[in-house]
């Protein structure tokens, strides 16, 4: 019973918590007073009454915005700019405590020893001095200001408000928004002018007797002629001396990249060294990663042909699948990710040292990938200023779009009135410049010195094999009676087998002994070295889809969706200056 009334507890008891904090209070009615001045300096008087719906409340937290967003037309388009305001002459009817925070002046108002009962409807009037400074706007001035701020956690029942101009305006360009943040609404504003001076309140929008629901505010702006204020607050602005930093910052960058490229990453031209033989001492994985500059599963394939011409295993071709049959342990000094690989294949393989396909199917990729990696090991074909250069090509634009970001922060509008065109220029480099540091990405291949050589060697192998003449390899099979076959797995992974064994279809050879499949012409019943080459590619492609072929891993998958616009030629909600919201406590 006791279990029972424990877990009772703890079910009202958080079921309570996430009530309470959604409506322990309400504001019955927000009045707000605004005296502008002629220099741009708002006394604003706010009289908040709050109804407080458990009795264990001290007060209410106000926080008015000392950095503000704002939101104006310029050609057509919404822009944003930030600028900071002051405040000052602070009063509250009640005790307080000020603190600064996140770009927000904190008015936790309330006594931390006096509790707060419900039956009370509770005053809070809070007085200040709101400083504006110069809009840094020449073609116009304006009053564009959030009467009520839209950060309010909670609903507030009755609004009202008055605005003292301080002198005549053009009474057409007033437009007041309420709603949430970016609403152009307005339907619930009434207000009414007399000498200068503008008084209104919101009906309720809905049929429950709320005015703003939270996060719900109320904004004005005025759009006014150009001097209307007098001896503003100068607000610095170094828009222009921060357009001339970026560019400066963007095109040394650009010039320390091509400085980079020119000692570390320019490729030397190719030599080409003619070579006439396979390489001793290169297995064919290495030689297509010394071409191609990266590992490749190809690589690894390729050893299973280089396998069989060594007379390690035997390849039976069964047309849509195919076996591996071991005929001798690999040599010891074979290279580790060819050890590697040849272990990893008859790992699977039967009492008979028979291997199927279908077994390395889902199993054999982990061996693949350890072989990768043993293989990238084997060669160093870039110094480590190399793999710097290519890092910094990665950092460099996005520290270039970080300064971009941070400047955001700080231009004004004079970004669009008075320096578009130097704008436009910063943004044309910046954009050149990811094109320009990708393109250094891309042809950044300067290979160390003893690698170089090996690559222009394994060049002018690829170049033999091309161009290397019938008279020629007659003469070079006399002497090695296994010459195709030595080449076959080179000529794999340099792309050109189909081209070497076409050059052996005049030439008499005997098909190997390692094979079992199609590699007879039909019509002549002789051994074809085009029609064995083929079939044998066909099953190297079988056995690279099995060799990395993973089990079948599902994903959840998501989406969002979400956008706005905003729209109205004269401001919108939470668009100005000032507001903010609170919360209680």
């Amino acid at each position: 019973m006791k279990k029972k009334k424990l877990l009772l507890f703890f079910i009202s008891f958080f079921l309570f918590i996430p009530l309470a904090s959604a409506s322990d209070y309400k504001i019955e009615k927000y009045d707000v007073n605004i005296n502008v001045n002629e220099n741009h300096v708002l006394n604003v008087e706010e009289n908040i009454d709050v109804k407080f719906n458990y009795s264990f409340k001290h007060g209410i937290i106000r926080n008015i915005p000392i950095k503000n967003t704002y939101y104006r037309i310029i050609d057509g388009k919404y822009i944003s700019t930030n600028e900071k305001t002051k405040i000052k002459n602070i009063k509250v009817n009640n005790k307080y405590t000020k603190t600064i925070e996140n770009g927000y002046v904190n008015l936790k108002i309330g006594d931390p020893n006096k509790t707060l009962d419900t039956e009370t409807i509770y005053n809070y009037k809070i007085t200040y001095d709101y400083d504006m400074g110069d809009d840094l706007i020449d073609e116009y001035d304006d009053l564009y200001f959030n009467i009520i701020g839209d950060k309010w956690d909670t609903s507030i029942k009755d609004v009202s408000f008055t605005i003292k101009m301080p002198k005549d305006f053009d009474q057409t360009k007033i437009n007041f928004t309420t709603g949430k943040f970016g609403s152009t609404y307005n339907d619930n504003v009434i207000y009414d002018i007399n000498n200068n001076v503008i008084t209104g309140s919101l009906t309720k929008k809905y049929d429950d007797d709320i005015s703003l629901y939270s996060y719900e505010g109320l904004t004005v702006r005025i759009e006014l002629e150009e001097g209307y204020y007098k001896n503003e607050r100068k607000n610095f602005d170094f828009t222009r001396e921060l357009l001339y930093l970026l560019l400066v910052i963007t095109c040394s960058l650009i010039i320390l990249s091509l400085y980079l490229y020119i000692k570390y990453g320019y490729k030397e031209k190719d030599v080409i060294v003619v070579e006439y033989s396979p390489f001793k001492d290169l297995t064919p994985a290495e030689v297509g990663y010394i071409y191609k500059g990266r590992i490749d599963k190809k690589h690894i394939i390729s050893l299973i042909t280089y396998f069989a011409s060594k007379g390690y295993l035997e390849i039976i071709d069964d047309k849509k699948s195919f076996k591996l049959k071991k005929i001798k342990d690999i040599s010891a000094s074979e290279p580790e990710y060819a050890a590697v690989t040849f272990r990893g294949l008859f790992s699977y393989a039967d009492k008979e040292g028979i291997v199927k396909s279908s077994s390395l199917n889902e199993k054999f990729y982990t061996t693949l990938e350890r072989a990768l990696n043993k293989l990238k090991k084997s060669q160093k074909i870039y110094d480590a200023s190399h793999y710097v250069i290519k890092t910094l090509y990665i950092i460099i634009p996005f520290i270039t779009l970080t300064l971009f970001g941070i400047f955001k922060m700080f231009y004004s509008y004079k970004v669009y009135l008075d320096y578009n065109s130097l704008y436009g220029l910063n943004k044309k480099i910046i954009i050149f410049s990811f094109i320009y540091y990708l393109i250094l990405f891309i042809i950044s291949k300067k290979r160390n010195k003893d690698n170089y050589e090996y690559y222009n060697k394994i060049k002018g192998f690829r170049e033999f094999i091309n161009t290397v003449e019938k008279e020629k390899l007659e003469e070079m099979v006399e002497q090695n009676h296994s010459l195709f076959y030595d080449i076959l797995p080179y000529a794999y992974v340099l792309g050109v087998s189909n081209k070497w064994s076409k050059k052996f279809e005049s030439i008499a050879i005997e098909p190997p002994k390692w094979y079992t499949g199609t590699m007879y012409n039909t019509t002549t019943g002789r051994f074809d070295p085009v029609i064995f080459t083929n079939s044998l590619n066909k099953t190297v492609s079988i056995a690279k889809a099995v060799a990395t072929s993973r089990p079948y891993e599902s994903y959840s998958s998501g989406s969002f969706s979400g956008g706005g616009s905003f729209s109205g030629g004269g401001g919108f909600s939470g668009g100005g200056g000032g507001g903010g919201g609170g919360s209680s406590w």
